[in-house]
Protein backbone atom coordinates (compact mmCIF):
# COMPACT_ATOMS: atom_id res chain seq x y z
CA UNK A 1 0.00 0.00 0.00
CA UNK A 2 1.19 3.49 -0.84
CA UNK A 3 -0.04 6.20 1.55
CA UNK A 4 -1.04 9.39 -0.24
CA UNK A 5 1.63 12.10 -0.17
CA UNK A 6 0.77 15.31 1.65
CA UNK A 7 0.04 18.33 -0.58
CA UNK A 8 2.78 20.94 -0.52
CA UNK A 9 0.31 23.56 0.70
CA UNK A 10 -1.22 21.27 3.35
CA UNK A 11 -1.37 23.87 6.12
CA UNK A 12 -2.99 26.39 3.80
CA UNK A 13 -5.45 23.70 2.69
CA UNK A 14 -6.34 22.87 6.29
CA UNK A 15 -6.87 26.55 7.11
CA UNK A 16 -9.33 26.76 4.25
CA UNK A 17 -11.07 23.57 5.34
CA UNK A 18 -11.47 24.73 8.94
CA UNK A 19 -12.94 28.04 7.79
CA UNK A 20 -15.99 26.09 6.56
CA UNK A 21 -16.60 24.57 10.02
CA UNK A 22 -18.04 21.46 8.38
CA UNK A 23 -16.18 18.74 10.29
CA UNK A 24 -18.22 16.70 12.82
CA UNK A 25 -21.49 18.44 11.93
CA UNK A 26 -24.86 16.71 11.84
CA UNK A 27 -26.27 15.22 8.63
CA UNK A 28 -27.93 17.74 6.30
CA UNK A 29 -30.55 16.89 3.69
CA UNK A 30 -29.01 19.04 0.96
CA UNK A 31 -25.79 17.02 1.11
CA UNK A 32 -27.55 13.69 1.55
CA UNK A 33 -29.63 14.32 -1.58
CA UNK A 34 -26.47 14.85 -3.63
CA UNK A 35 -24.91 11.63 -2.32
CA UNK A 36 -28.04 9.64 -3.17
CA UNK A 37 -28.07 11.10 -6.70
CA UNK A 38 -24.40 10.23 -7.19
CA UNK A 39 -25.07 6.61 -6.18
CA UNK A 40 -28.14 6.38 -8.43
CA UNK A 41 -26.54 7.99 -11.49
CA UNK A 42 -23.33 5.97 -11.27
CA UNK A 43 -25.18 2.79 -10.22
CA UNK A 44 -22.82 2.12 -7.31
CA UNK A 45 -23.79 0.70 -3.92
CA UNK A 46 -21.56 3.19 -2.09
CA UNK A 47 -21.18 6.96 -2.38
CA UNK A 48 -19.95 9.62 0.01
CA UNK A 49 -18.97 13.22 0.52
CA UNK A 50 -15.56 12.76 2.11
CA UNK A 51 -13.71 15.54 3.93
CA UNK A 52 -9.95 15.13 4.41
CA UNK A 53 -8.79 16.38 7.80
CA UNK A 54 -5.17 16.49 9.02
CA UNK A 55 -5.10 12.81 9.99
CA UNK A 56 -8.50 11.39 9.08
CA UNK A 57 -11.16 11.15 6.45
CA UNK A 58 -14.59 12.22 7.78
CA UNK A 59 -17.84 11.61 5.91
CA UNK A 60 -20.30 14.47 5.73
CA UNK A 61 -22.77 12.26 3.88
CA UNK A 62 -22.78 8.60 2.91
CA UNK A 63 -24.73 5.88 1.15
CA UNK A 64 -23.84 2.26 1.89
CA UNK A 65 -20.89 3.03 4.19
CA UNK A 66 -21.00 2.47 7.95
CA UNK A 67 -17.73 4.01 9.16
CA UNK A 68 -18.04 7.73 9.85
CA UNK A 69 -14.31 8.28 9.64
CA UNK A 70 -11.17 6.50 8.49
CA UNK A 71 -7.42 7.08 9.07
CA UNK A 72 -6.22 9.40 6.31
CA UNK A 73 -3.20 7.25 5.43
CA UNK A 74 -5.36 4.45 4.00
CA UNK A 75 -7.90 6.58 2.13
CA UNK A 76 -8.37 6.74 -1.64
CA UNK A 77 -9.59 10.33 -1.29
CA UNK A 78 -6.24 11.32 0.23
CA UNK A 79 -4.74 10.47 -3.18
CA UNK A 80 -7.52 12.24 -5.07
CA UNK A 81 -7.00 15.67 -3.50
CA UNK A 82 -3.39 15.79 -4.73
CA UNK A 83 -4.70 16.54 -8.21
CA UNK A 84 -7.53 18.94 -7.53
CA UNK A 85 -8.46 19.41 -11.19
CA UNK A 86 -8.74 15.72 -12.07
CA UNK A 87 -11.03 12.81 -11.27
CA UNK A 88 -9.23 9.92 -9.63
CA UNK A 89 -10.40 6.73 -11.35
CA UNK A 90 -9.45 3.29 -10.02
CA UNK A 91 -11.22 0.67 -12.19
CA UNK A 92 -9.81 -2.29 -10.23
CA UNK A 93 -7.90 -1.65 -7.02
CA UNK A 94 -6.70 -5.26 -6.86
CA UNK A 95 -4.59 -4.54 -9.94
CA UNK A 96 -3.35 -1.13 -8.75
CA UNK A 97 -0.11 -1.26 -6.75
CA UNK A 98 -1.13 1.80 -4.74
CA UNK A 99 -4.18 0.05 -3.28
CA UNK A 100 -4.04 -3.74 -3.75
CA UNK A 101 -3.05 -4.44 -0.14
CA UNK A 102 -5.00 -1.54 1.34
CA UNK A 103 -7.19 -2.69 4.27
CA UNK A 104 -10.17 -0.95 2.66
CA UNK A 105 -9.66 -3.31 -0.31
CA UNK A 106 -8.78 -6.51 1.48
CA UNK A 107 -11.43 -5.95 4.17
CA UNK A 108 -14.68 -4.04 4.57
CA UNK A 109 -16.06 -2.30 2.60
CA UNK A 110 -14.00 -4.03 -0.19
CA UNK A 111 -13.30 -0.98 -2.34
CA UNK A 112 -12.56 -2.43 -5.78
CA UNK A 113 -13.82 0.40 -8.00
CA UNK A 114 -13.34 4.04 -7.00
CA UNK A 115 -14.10 7.38 -8.68
CA UNK A 116 -13.51 10.58 -6.73
CA UNK A 117 -14.04 14.21 -7.82
CA UNK A 118 -12.09 16.70 -5.68
CA UNK A 119 -14.17 19.34 -3.91
CA UNK A 120 -12.25 22.51 -4.73
CA UNK A 121 -12.92 25.60 -2.61
CA UNK A 122 -13.08 29.14 -3.98
CA UNK A 123 -9.37 29.65 -3.25
CA UNK A 124 -8.46 26.47 -5.16
CA UNK A 125 -7.71 24.29 -2.15
CA UNK A 126 -9.27 20.79 -2.19
CA UNK A 127 -11.42 19.99 0.84
CA UNK A 128 -12.18 16.36 0.05
CA UNK A 129 -14.12 14.49 -2.63
CA UNK A 130 -17.47 13.36 -3.85
CA UNK A 131 -16.79 9.70 -4.54
CA UNK A 132 -18.60 6.58 -5.71
CA UNK A 133 -17.44 3.06 -4.87
CA UNK A 134 -18.26 -0.47 -5.99
CA UNK A 135 -17.19 -3.89 -4.72
CA UNK A 136 -16.40 -5.12 -8.24
CA UNK A 137 -14.32 -3.81 -11.17
CA UNK A 138 -16.11 -1.41 -13.50
CA UNK A 139 -16.00 1.81 -15.53
CA UNK A 140 -18.14 4.94 -15.70
CA UNK A 141 -19.55 6.31 -18.93
CA UNK A 142 -18.72 9.81 -20.09
CA UNK A 143 -22.20 11.01 -19.11
CA UNK A 144 -21.82 9.51 -15.64
CA UNK A 145 -18.46 11.21 -15.17
CA UNK A 146 -19.93 14.50 -16.36
CA UNK A 147 -22.84 14.15 -13.94
CA UNK A 148 -20.48 13.26 -11.07
CA UNK A 149 -18.50 16.46 -11.74
CA UNK A 150 -21.71 18.51 -11.76
CA UNK A 151 -22.78 17.00 -8.44
CA UNK A 152 -19.37 17.74 -6.94
CA UNK A 153 -19.81 21.37 -7.98
CA UNK A 154 -23.15 21.36 -6.17
CA UNK A 155 -21.46 20.07 -3.02
CA UNK A 156 -19.01 22.98 -3.15
CA UNK A 157 -21.88 25.40 -3.79
CA UNK A 158 -23.68 24.08 -0.71
CA UNK A 159 -20.50 24.39 1.36
CA UNK A 160 -20.01 27.99 0.22
CA UNK A 161 -23.66 28.83 0.89
CA UNK A 162 -23.50 27.25 4.32
CA UNK A 163 -20.34 29.24 5.13
CA UNK A 164 -21.79 32.54 3.92
CA UNK A 165 -25.03 31.99 5.84
CA UNK A 166 -23.05 31.35 9.01
CA UNK A 167 -20.92 34.46 8.45
CA UNK A 168 -24.05 36.51 7.78
CA UNK A 169 -25.68 35.21 10.95
CA UNK A 170 -22.56 36.08 12.94
CA UNK A 171 -22.37 39.56 11.45
CA UNK A 172 -26.05 40.14 12.24
CA UNK A 173 -25.46 38.98 15.80
CA UNK A 174 -22.43 41.26 16.09
CA UNK A 175 -24.39 44.16 14.62
CA UNK A 176 -27.21 43.54 17.07
CA UNK A 177 -24.73 43.55 19.96
CA UNK A 178 -23.26 46.83 18.71
CA UNK A 179 -26.70 48.39 18.36
CA UNK A 180 -27.68 47.28 21.85
CA UNK A 181 -24.47 48.73 23.28
CA UNK A 182 -25.02 51.98 21.36
CA UNK A 183 -28.58 52.22 22.69
CA UNK A 184 -27.37 51.66 26.26
CA UNK A 185 -24.67 54.28 25.72
CA UNK A 186 -27.22 56.74 24.29
CA UNK A 187 -29.50 56.23 27.28
CA UNK A 188 -26.66 56.88 29.73
CA UNK A 189 -25.49 59.97 27.84
CA UNK A 190 -29.07 61.25 27.52
CA UNK A 191 -29.60 60.86 31.27
CA UNK A 192 -26.30 62.58 32.07
CA UNK A 193 -27.12 65.47 29.73
CA UNK A 194 -30.76 65.89 30.76
CA UNK A 195 -29.91 66.18 34.47
CA UNK A 196 -27.96 69.45 34.11
CA UNK A 197 -30.62 70.70 31.67
CA UNK A 198 -33.28 70.16 34.32
CA UNK A 199 -31.08 71.96 36.84
CA UNK A 200 -30.62 74.91 34.49
CA UNK A 201 -34.38 75.13 33.86
CA UNK A 202 -35.20 74.89 37.56
CA UNK A 203 -32.56 77.41 38.63
CA UNK A 204 -33.59 79.84 35.89
CA UNK A 205 -37.22 79.75 37.00
CA UNK A 206 -36.16 80.13 40.64
CA UNK A 207 -33.94 83.09 39.76
CA UNK A 208 -36.71 84.79 37.83
CA UNK A 209 -39.36 84.34 40.51
CA UNK A 210 -37.13 85.04 43.51
CA UNK A 211 -35.40 88.10 42.12
CA UNK A 212 -37.99 89.45 39.72
CA UNK A 213 -38.00 92.91 41.31
CA UNK A 214 -34.20 93.13 41.36
CA UNK A 215 -33.62 92.18 37.71
CA UNK A 216 -34.00 94.64 34.87
CA UNK A 217 -35.80 93.69 31.67
CA UNK A 218 -32.58 92.81 29.83
CA UNK A 219 -31.40 90.43 32.57
CA UNK A 220 -34.80 88.77 32.70
CA UNK A 221 -34.68 88.18 28.94
CA UNK A 222 -31.21 86.64 29.24
CA UNK A 223 -32.40 84.24 31.95
CA UNK A 224 -35.47 83.32 29.86
CA UNK A 225 -33.19 82.71 26.88
CA UNK A 226 -31.00 80.40 29.00
CA UNK A 227 -34.09 78.52 30.22
CA UNK A 228 -35.57 78.23 26.71
CA UNK A 229 -32.24 76.96 25.37
CA UNK A 230 -32.10 74.31 28.09
CA UNK A 231 -35.67 73.22 27.25
CA UNK A 232 -34.74 73.00 23.58
CA UNK A 233 -31.60 71.01 24.37
CA UNK A 234 -33.61 68.60 26.52
CA UNK A 235 -36.09 68.09 23.68
CA UNK A 236 -33.24 67.52 21.25
CA UNK A 237 -31.71 64.89 23.57
CA UNK A 238 -35.07 63.08 23.76
CA UNK A 239 -35.39 63.08 19.97
CA UNK A 240 -31.83 61.84 19.48
CA UNK A 241 -32.50 58.99 21.89
CA UNK A 242 -35.75 58.15 20.11
CA UNK A 243 -33.97 58.19 16.74
CA UNK A 244 -31.22 55.87 18.03
CA UNK A 245 -33.85 53.36 19.17
CA UNK A 246 -35.21 53.06 15.64
CA UNK A 247 -31.82 51.77 14.43
CA UNK A 248 -32.42 48.45 16.21
CA UNK A 249 -36.20 48.39 15.94
CA UNK A 250 -37.93 45.22 14.70
CA UNK A 251 -41.69 45.63 14.27
CA UNK A 252 -43.98 42.99 15.72
CA UNK A 253 -47.67 42.47 14.98
CA UNK A 254 -50.73 43.62 16.91
CA UNK A 255 -54.39 44.04 16.09
CA UNK A 256 -56.62 47.05 16.78
CA UNK A 257 -59.20 49.24 15.09
CA UNK A 258 -58.68 52.67 13.55
CA UNK A 259 -61.10 54.29 16.00
CA UNK A 260 -59.25 52.87 19.02
CA UNK A 261 -55.94 54.01 17.52
CA UNK A 262 -57.31 57.57 17.17
CA UNK A 263 -58.73 57.53 20.69
CA UNK A 264 -55.33 56.59 22.10
CA UNK A 265 -53.58 59.21 19.98
CA UNK A 266 -55.95 61.99 21.09
CA UNK A 267 -55.21 61.13 24.72
CA UNK A 268 -51.49 61.65 24.03
CA UNK A 269 -51.80 64.97 22.16
CA UNK A 270 -52.04 68.28 23.97
CA UNK A 271 -54.27 70.51 21.83
CA UNK A 272 -54.04 74.29 22.29
CA UNK A 273 -57.24 76.23 22.64
CA UNK A 274 -59.19 76.71 19.39
CA UNK A 275 -57.37 73.75 17.81
CA UNK A 276 -59.22 70.73 16.48
CA UNK A 277 -58.00 67.19 15.74
CA UNK A 278 -60.36 65.14 13.59
CA UNK A 279 -60.07 61.68 12.02
CA UNK A 280 -61.60 60.29 8.84
CA UNK A 281 -61.69 56.66 7.80
CA UNK A 282 -63.44 53.33 8.23
CA UNK A 283 -63.18 51.61 11.60
CA UNK A 284 -61.24 48.77 10.03
CA UNK A 285 -59.05 46.29 11.88
CA UNK A 286 -55.36 47.08 11.52
CA UNK A 287 -52.79 44.30 11.95
CA UNK A 288 -49.38 45.90 12.54
CA UNK A 289 -47.22 46.83 15.51
CA UNK A 290 -49.17 49.61 17.25
CA UNK A 291 -46.35 51.31 19.19
CA UNK A 292 -44.30 52.51 16.19
CA UNK A 293 -47.47 53.47 14.28
CA UNK A 294 -48.57 55.59 17.23
CA UNK A 295 -45.11 57.13 17.40
CA UNK A 296 -45.30 58.09 13.71
CA UNK A 297 -48.75 59.65 14.08
CA UNK A 298 -47.78 61.40 17.34
CA UNK A 299 -44.68 62.99 15.79
CA UNK A 300 -46.56 64.17 12.70
CA UNK A 301 -49.53 65.44 14.71
CA UNK A 302 -47.31 67.26 17.21
CA UNK A 303 -45.42 68.94 14.36
CA UNK A 304 -48.72 69.91 12.72
CA UNK A 305 -49.67 71.71 15.95
CA UNK A 306 -46.27 73.22 16.74
CA UNK A 307 -45.76 74.73 13.30
CA UNK A 308 -49.30 76.01 12.82
CA UNK A 309 -49.51 79.80 12.72
CA UNK A 310 -53.30 79.99 12.54
CA UNK A 311 -55.53 81.09 15.42
CA UNK A 312 -57.95 78.27 14.65
CA UNK A 313 -55.78 75.25 13.97
CA UNK A 314 -57.02 72.10 12.26
CA UNK A 315 -55.28 68.72 12.02
CA UNK A 316 -56.96 65.96 10.02
CA UNK A 317 -55.86 62.30 10.11
CA UNK A 318 -57.24 60.15 7.30
CA UNK A 319 -57.07 56.42 6.76
CA UNK A 320 -57.92 53.81 4.14
CA UNK A 321 -56.52 50.46 3.07
CA UNK A 322 -55.95 48.47 -0.08
CA UNK A 323 -54.86 44.89 -0.75
CA UNK A 324 -51.23 45.34 0.29
CA UNK A 325 -50.96 48.47 2.44
CA UNK A 326 -52.56 50.71 5.01
CA UNK A 327 -52.66 54.37 3.98
CA UNK A 328 -52.52 57.26 6.46
CA UNK A 329 -52.32 61.02 6.02
CA UNK A 330 -51.83 63.85 8.49
CA UNK A 331 -52.92 67.24 7.11
CA UNK A 332 -52.87 70.68 8.74
CA UNK A 333 -53.84 74.24 7.88
CA UNK A 334 -50.57 75.70 9.12
CA UNK A 335 -47.86 77.88 7.61
CA UNK A 336 -46.77 75.32 5.00
CA UNK A 337 -43.29 74.51 3.76
CA UNK A 338 -41.49 76.08 0.81
CA UNK A 339 -40.89 73.77 -2.14
CA UNK A 340 -37.09 74.06 -1.92
CA UNK A 341 -37.27 72.80 1.69
CA UNK A 342 -39.24 69.62 0.94
CA UNK A 343 -36.28 67.59 -0.37
CA UNK A 344 -34.36 67.93 2.92
CA UNK A 345 -37.25 67.76 5.36
CA UNK A 346 -36.49 64.17 6.47
CA UNK A 347 -32.73 64.63 6.96
CA UNK A 348 -31.56 64.33 10.61
CA UNK A 349 -29.52 67.55 10.39
CA UNK A 350 -32.36 69.57 8.90
CA UNK A 351 -33.55 72.54 10.98
CA UNK A 352 -37.33 72.51 10.67
CA UNK A 353 -38.65 75.47 8.73
CA UNK A 354 -35.52 77.44 9.60
CA UNK A 355 -37.44 79.15 12.36
CA UNK A 356 -39.36 78.81 15.59
CA UNK A 357 -42.65 77.06 16.32
CA UNK A 358 -45.79 78.60 17.83
CA UNK A 359 -44.19 78.21 21.27
CA UNK A 360 -41.13 80.21 20.11
CA UNK A 361 -38.69 77.28 20.24
CA UNK A 362 -36.34 76.25 17.48
CA UNK A 363 -37.06 73.01 15.66
CA UNK A 364 -34.82 70.31 14.22
CA UNK A 365 -35.27 67.47 11.76
CA UNK A 366 -34.58 64.49 14.01
CA UNK A 367 -38.28 63.89 14.69
CA UNK A 368 -39.12 63.63 10.99
CA UNK A 369 -36.00 61.53 10.36
CA UNK A 370 -37.29 59.15 13.03
CA UNK A 371 -40.70 59.04 11.36
CA UNK A 372 -39.19 58.17 7.99
CA UNK A 373 -37.02 55.44 9.49
CA UNK A 374 -39.98 53.89 11.33
CA UNK A 375 -42.15 53.96 8.20
CA UNK A 376 -39.39 52.28 6.22
CA UNK A 377 -38.91 49.64 8.93
CA UNK A 378 -42.62 48.87 8.65
CA UNK A 379 -42.38 48.31 4.90
CA UNK A 380 -43.87 51.63 3.83
CA UNK A 381 -43.07 54.97 2.25
CA UNK A 382 -43.74 58.57 3.26
CA UNK A 383 -44.47 61.55 1.01
CA UNK A 384 -45.10 65.23 1.70
CA UNK A 385 -47.05 67.92 -0.10
CA UNK A 386 -47.30 71.52 1.03
CA UNK A 387 -48.47 74.98 0.05
CA UNK A 388 -46.98 77.99 1.82
CA UNK A 389 -49.63 79.74 3.87
CA UNK A 390 -52.18 76.96 3.40
CA UNK A 391 -50.80 73.87 5.14
CA UNK A 392 -48.95 70.58 4.80
CA UNK A 393 -49.97 66.96 4.28
CA UNK A 394 -47.86 63.90 5.11
CA UNK A 395 -49.01 60.69 3.43
CA UNK A 396 -47.46 57.39 4.50
CA UNK A 397 -48.11 53.70 3.98
CA UNK A 398 -47.57 50.65 6.20
CA UNK A 399 -47.23 47.18 4.71
CA UNK A 400 -49.83 44.58 5.70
Amino acid sequence: MQPAPMPQNEQDRLNTLYSYQILDTLPEKDFDDITILASEICQTPIASISIIDADRQWLKSKVGMLSQETPREITFCGHAINKADEILLVPNSEEDERFRDNPLVTGEPHVIFYAGVPLKAEDGNPLGTLCVIDTKPRQLSDSQLKSLKALANQVVTQLELRKKNRELALSRFSLQEINEELEKFAQVVAHDLKSPCNNIIGLSELLLHSNNNQLNHENQEIIRYVSDSAVQLKRLIDDILQYSRTLNFSPGVGEFTFDKLMLELKRMVQLPEQFELISNGPDSRISVSKAPLLQILLNLTTNAIRYNDKTHGLVTISFFEDKDKYHFSVADNGKGIAEDELERIFEPDYTTLKGTDRFNTLGHGIGLATVKRLVKKMGGEILISSNVGEGTTFHFTIAK
